[in-house]
């Protein structure tokens, strides 16, 4: 029996050591087939880069906005009453027309009080100027005569003698008087009237409403006066000056009209390197200029530049993506680009022999290794 036991035990151990053995072996023939399988990477189009001389005109884009616009806020108290049109974004407007008013009435009240008690008060020192300056009483008695409440308080007469003035002076007179002038000053704030033409933009509150002093009313826009501001590299700011005539094109290429650079900004846009050139646009005949219109904008001087013209989509945010042939990953590079047309964007910023992809990039990240065919 203990042969017998012995003879089972060792076939069994023998059958299991086979399975091992052969388990053992099939994997690591798949694991050297996984090893030996070939790694595929994603295929990019790309060129070297041979920088060369080109002779173009500045381009540059802007949206039209306009030369005058404001909100327009409440320095008083009380209700508000729409002019002759409705509290609404798209109202035209006329230079002097009555925007929107507040109710007024008891202001104008107050103001006709305190008339009522400056007269009282000049009232009051008649007898004593008829003594003390006889002469200058006619004078001040014409004034209270001309006082009406419900007209604009009358200058003051002027004084004959620093006498004169220090009997006034402490009567009260003068601070009365400037009271009331400060009053009728607040009261024309009650009436609000259009600084220029244009449109109404936006509508912060509605008509019959209690507004308070800072309370903003609407914004304005004026229309017919425009400027355009538009980037410029600062590599190419030399060649611009005030008084450098432009034309003004749609998007798509067609005709707009033409202007002049009216102000350049001495502030550099630190994460574009470009400075803003202001344009004052004159539009063709049939053509107009819209707020908030985008267009491009040619500089009628044509200067020679080095650089490279690239494919638009090769461009991002000012970025190209340059490829590295010793790991095969790409690097994000800043460009200025200079000028663009039908063949694509000419860029300063890149080396000769530097390999950039000319195709729009996607799913990129710093790990990312790609193969690149060079055209």
């Amino acid at each position: 029996m203990k042969l017998r036991h012995i003879i089972i035990i060792t076939i069994f151990v023998s059958i299991n050591v086979l399975v091992v053995t052969t388990l053992n072996f099939a994997g690591a023939s798949k694991a050297e087939e996984v090893d030996k399988k070939p790694i595929f990477y994603p295929t990019l189009n790309g060129t070297t880069i041979s920088n060369s001389e080109e002779n173009f005109k500045i381009i540059g884009f802007g949206t039209v906005s306009s030369f005058n616009e404001m909100d327009v806020a409440c320095e008083v108290q009380g209700k508000l009453i729409q002019g002759k049109q409705n509290l609404k974004p798209g109202i035209k407007f006329r230079k002097g027309e009555l925007l929107f008013s507040i109710n007024d009435a008891e202001a104008r009240y107050n103001l006709r009080a305190r008339k009522s008690g400056f007269i009282n008060v000049i009232a009051n020192i008649l007898p004593d100027l008829k003594i003390d300056f006889p002469d200058q009483f006619k004078k001040w008695e014409n004034y209270v005569g001309s006082i009406k409440l419900n007209a604009t308080l009358p200058q003051l007469p002027a004084w004959s003698s620093t006498k004169e003035k220090i009997f006034i002076s402490t009567r009260n007179v003068l601070t009365e008087y400037f009271a009331i002038k400060s009053l009728e000053e607040q009261l024309r704030k009650f009436r609000v009237y259009a600084p220029f033409s244009g449109v109404v933009t936006d509508v912060y509150a509605t008509n019959h409403s209690v507004v308070n002093p800072g309370t903003k009313i609407m914004r304005l826009v004026e229309t017919g006066n425009f400027e355009i501001p538009v980037s410029i590299p600062t590599n190419q700011s030399a060649a611009i000056a005030i008084g450098t005539e432009v034309t003004i094109y749609t998007t798509s290429g067609v005709l707009k009209g033409s202007g002049a650079v009216v102000r350049i900004s001495e502030v550099i846009n630190k994460n574009t390197q470009s400075i803003d050139v202001y344009v004052r646009p004159k539009s063709i005949e049939g053509a107009t200029f819209t707020e908030g219109e985008y267009v491009e904008v040619e500089l009628n001087r044509a200067e020679t530049h080095k650089g490279v013209r690239l494919p638009n989509n090769a461009i991002q945010n000012n970025y190209v993506y340059t490829y590295s042939k010793i790991d095969s990953v790409l690097t994000k590079q800043a460009v200025q680009v200079l000028n663009t047309n039908d063949q694509g964007a000419f860029v300063q910023g890149l080396q000769n022999n530097t390999i950039v992809i000319t195709q729009e990039v996607l799913n990129y990240t710093d790990t990312s290794k790609f193969k690149v065919l060079i055209h």
